[in-house]
């Protein structure tokens, strides 16, 4: 969880938020940057995920692969190839969300 924290704290820099509010934003106005800032670390987070597995369990990390859907991206990154395993992490995924 250490790990998967810093991963996300190291988002923060490039966050539309702080800079929206830097720039004086209106308090009416924060939901739009903070919606922004979860799409930005929902579509970062498997990333992050994989690379503490790996990190913990040792291997390179494999890039994301631009063909694949969210669930079989992320069981790729985690190197998991059989079709299946893809199909179980969709339904995962989608059971969690």
């Amino acid at each position: 969880m250490t790990q998967l924290s810093a991963g996300t704290l190291v988002c923060q820099p490039s966050s539309k938020f702080v800079e929206a509010y830097t720039n004086g934003i209106h308090k009416s106005k924060y939901w739009e940057p903070t919606l922004e800032d979860c799409l930005d670390l929902c579509a970062k987070v498997s990333r992050i995920a994989a690379l503490v597995f790996h990190n913990s369990y040792g291997g390179a990390c494999p890039d994301r692969d631009p063909s694949l859907d969210y669930g079989a991206n992320y069981a790729n990154m985690l190197g998991f190839q059989d079709k299946d395993f893809w199909e179980l992490m969709r339904l995962y995924i989608v059971i969690h969300a």
